[in-house]
Parts: C-alpha cells; structure tokens; sequence
C-alpha cells in the first residue's frame, strides 16, 4: 500500500508540474487574445484536475476484478495526453534554461544591444509553435495506437534453418506466440479473431512464451473457452512469463498467509493452462516424436536479467535429453539467450521467446526497425544468430501499462523449420 501511495502522490505532483508549465505556453500564445480567455481557462484546469481522481481510483483498483474494463482506456488516454505536453514543453524548457544563462551573461557582461528583445520574442514564438506540433503529433499516433494499433494483428512468416533438424520434417510449421496479458483486453472479441487466425494456418505446432496474465489469475477467465479452441496437428506448448507467477501482487511471501495466498494465485494458472489446453514446461522438456523422427522441446521457467526473477532452471529443463537431436527452447525473457542458454554445454539451435513487446512503440519499414527496446535488449524482435545458434524474439500479442501499439504491432509469428 506505501508503494501505491508514493506512487499516487509521485504522479498528482508531475501532473500538476506538466499542467502549469503546458498552461503558461498556452495562455501566452493563445488564450490573451480571445474573449473567451475565462471559459477556456476554466475547462482546461477542469480537464487537467479530473484526471486526478480518475488516476486515483484507478491506481487503487488495478486489482480489483470487479473495476470497469474502461478504465484501461481511460489510463491510456490520460497517458497519452500528459506524455504529449510533456514532450511538447521540452523546447519551451530548453529555451527557459537558455534564456536563465543569458541572463547571467548579460549581469557579469552588460551589452548595449536593443534589437535582442525582438529576437528572443520570435525564437520564443517559433519555440512555441515546435511545442505544440510536437504535443499535437505525440497525441494523434499514441491514439492512433490506442484505436488502431493495439489490433493491428500481424503474421510474420519466416523460415529457419537448423543443422540438427531432421529432413523428415522439412517444413513443420510452428505458430508461436506470446505475451497475451488478457488483463488489458476490454473485451473478448481480440482473442477470437487472434484465435481465427491461427486457426486459419493450420498449426503442426503451437507454442506460447508467457505471459498469460498481467497480475492475477482471474484475468483470463473470459478468455479460457476462445483460448481452447486452439487446434494445433501436434500439440500445444506453453512456459510462463514474469507476469504469470503473482510477484506483482505486492503479496509478502515471508509470511504464511502470504505465501499460501501467493500459492493459490500462481496453482490456479497452472490449471487455467491445462484447462485451455497447454501443456506447460515448468524446467521441463518433452521428445517430440512425428512419424519416425524426433527434436527436443524444452520449456523452461522465467529467467531475466538483473532484476527479474530467476525461476529457470535450465540445466534441470535438459537432464536426460539426446543432444544429438535437435532442441528447441521456450524462454520468455530474451536475455536468458546471451546470459546462460549460448554459454551452456547443452547445444540449443533455436529458442522462442517474447518479453519485450518491442516496446510497443517503434519503426518497422521493410528490413529496417528500430525502438527504445533496442536500448535495453539487443535481441528484442525478430531472428538473431550466434554461430549455429538462432534466436526468434515474438513482439507479443497484448499490450501492457499503454493501451496501445504505435509502429510495433502484435505478432503472430509462423515459423517453417527445414534441415
């Protein structure tokens, strides 16, 4: 509860700080010059302070499963807009810290200059306009992506080459998702048409790199019936994601009562994958037999760098395999590839993972994409090699904290695997 606090508090203050500062660029450009100064003033600080108890309320009933589904919208939206004035005061920022030293300058160095007044007043005006073109495009793509692009759903086909693969089974096709996080859907209707198209190709295989869930098991639970008409020839596989285990509960798991309401959360997911159909690799592997040939499958627990929890444990996922036959691991966090998976014994020629959402937010033009993720992942979307090893980084299906895709959509990936 002390975290939640701080953290309502910590927003109220940069809210109101972005509203004022926004506010001074705007009655000076705009609002002097119109009658109606009065009427404006007043709806824009009626906007800017409602926003207040609607984030409260929010921040405080994020686990509540009985809150409105709207109010993941709502979160986007006051999102959108205060990520909008604050991009657009940068300039006007820039400008005051500038005009701060010019100031002293101008106290220890006195000049005899009459014409800097108009230029600084049209440096500011320019600054002025750049600052709301910047905020006016930030709102457009980031609703845009609220609208739009959350179910802008895309198949991305790629066909990838594993030395260990067995001709026999040139061709194979995996559809891989991940990252669902249902807690963000306002309604089913997502889920049925992802499900459509996955459907619609036709599976050998389907495997999901977790993350199921935001927080609490409930949050599927009108998801289960279209999840389980999922049909794959072979069989449907599945891991778990950070999100899927309840350590963002802000359950206390040193305590009893705790740790056994902790437990409960975590063994109804387990039961949501069965009921769905998953069969769900916790450290485990599975010989996948089809019609004479074989490959591992390995499925193992969340693993993510620094500060991520470390409930992989790869060397147990492995015991007792052939490393003769070709492996396949599911790991959801990408940074398990380059910190354990590469540098292990074990010869893993493929592995499937998601985690990044590729941040939601990017550029993606033919060959070329780009997005912050790049900043905290080096594999954060797409196919990557070491050697003879290859990773395929899903961009995830759901969305998480913004209610929106801008550039970086959700992926189902269909990957053909040849010898």
């Amino acid at each position: 509860m002390n975290k939640i606090i701080y953290n309502i508090v910590f927003f109220c203050v940069f809210f109101l700080f972005i509203d004022l500062y926004f506010w001074q660029a705007l009655k000076s450009n705009f609002l002097f010059n119109l009658k109606s100064n009065t009427l404006l003033k007043a709806a824009y600080w009626i906007v800017s302070i409602s926003t207040i108890p609607i984030m409260v309320y929010s921040m405080l009933n994020y686990q509540n499963p009985e809150s409105p589904k709207y109010l993941i919208i709502v979160r986007a939206v006051i999102l959108s807009i205060y990520l909008a004035k604050f991009l657009a005061c940068i300039p006007l920022f820039i400008d005051d810290i500038l005009r701060v030293f010019r100031w002293f300058y101008a106290i220890l160095f006195p000049v005899n200059n009459t014409s800097s007044g108009n230029t600084s007043i049209s440096r500011l005006n320019f600054l002025k306009n750049l600052s709301f073109i910047i905020g006016s495009f930030v709102f457009g793509i980031m609703s845009w992506g609220i609208i739009y692009g959350r179910f802008n759903f895309k198949k991305h086909r790629l066909s990838i080459q594993l030395n260990k693969w067995p001709k026999e089974l040139d061709g194979l096709k995996i559809i891989h998702i991940s990252d669902l996080h249902l807690g963000s859907f306002t309604s089913t209707k997502p889920i049925k048409d992802v499900v459509e198209l996955i459907n619609s190709e036709e599976p050998d295989i389907i495997v999901f790199t977790g993350d199921l869930i935001n927080n609490s098991y409930w949050e599927a639970d009108d998801f289960i019936s279209d999840l389980a008409r999922l049909k794959a020839k072979y069989g449907k596989y599945a891991i778990l994601g950070n999100h899927d285990y309840g350590d963002y509960l802000g359950i206390d798991k040193n305590t009893q009562s705790g740790m056994n309401k902790w437990q409960s959360n975590f063994n109804k997911m387990i039961a949501i994958h069965d009921i769905i159909g998953f069969d769900l690799l916790l450290n485990e592997n599975r010989k996948i037999e089809i019609n004479g040939s074989a490959f591992n499958l390995i499925g193992v627990e969340n693993w993510g760098a620094g500060g991520f929890a470390k409930y992989g444990d790869f060397n147990k996922s492995v015991a007792g395999l052939d490393s003769n036959l070709s492996s396949i691991l599911l790991s959801h966090d990408p940074s398990h590839w380059e910190h354990e998976v590469i540098k292990h014994p074990f010869p893993v020629e493929l592995q499937l993972s998601g985690h990044t959402h590729g941040m939601q937010f990017g550029i993606e033009l033919g060959n070329f994409k780009w997005s912050p993720a790049k900043l905290k992942y080096p594999q954060w979307a797409g196919l990557y090699e070491n050697k003879e090893q290859k990773i395929y980084v899903n961009r995830g299906l759901g969305h998480l904290g913004y209610a929106g895709r801008v550039g970086i959509y959700p992926e189902i990936s269909i990957l053909k695997i040849y010898s």
